[in-house]
């Protein structure tokens, strides 16, 4: 455990669970709950996932539960929130799968595009 200290504020004593059952079963089980909710009511609005018939030779890949307690700089709880992520480290390339992509912007690419809108005086939605 971690302990921190800042603004007086002792953070140590706020753990966060570090499985489901522990979060269903903690004394913040219905904010976790909620939590749980959102992340999986997101995950089916944004399409992420894709629910296939798995064949033989198809490895599952694991998921985990990333719990965690969101604070303002004063350590209040600002909200409870909960994340499915998937234990992609089990997979083997080749085998398990071909290529990856995932479309990301950095930060460089960000500022070229805001100094083009700025420049040309532009718009941007």
């Amino acid at each position: 455990m971690v302990e921190a200290v800042a603004n007086n504020i002792d953070f140590s004593e706020f753990d966060d669970p570090k499985t489901f059952k522990e979060a269903v079963s903690s004394i913040n089980a219905t904010k976790w709950i909620e939590a749980i909710g959102s992340e999986l009511g997101s995950m089916k609005n944004k399409k992420v996932r894709e629910l296939v018939e798995k064949t033989e030779n198809m490895k599952p890949i694991g998921c985990k539960w990333v719990f965690k307690t969101k604070r303002d700089l004063k350590g209040n709880i600002e909200r409870h929130k909960a994340r499915l992520v998937a234990k992609g480290f089990t997979q083997r390339e080749e085998v398990d799968y071909k290529e990856t992509f995932s479309p990301v912007s950095t930060k460089d690419a960000f500022r070229v595009i805001m100094a083009i809108v700025a420049y040309f005086d532009l718009i941007l939605h």
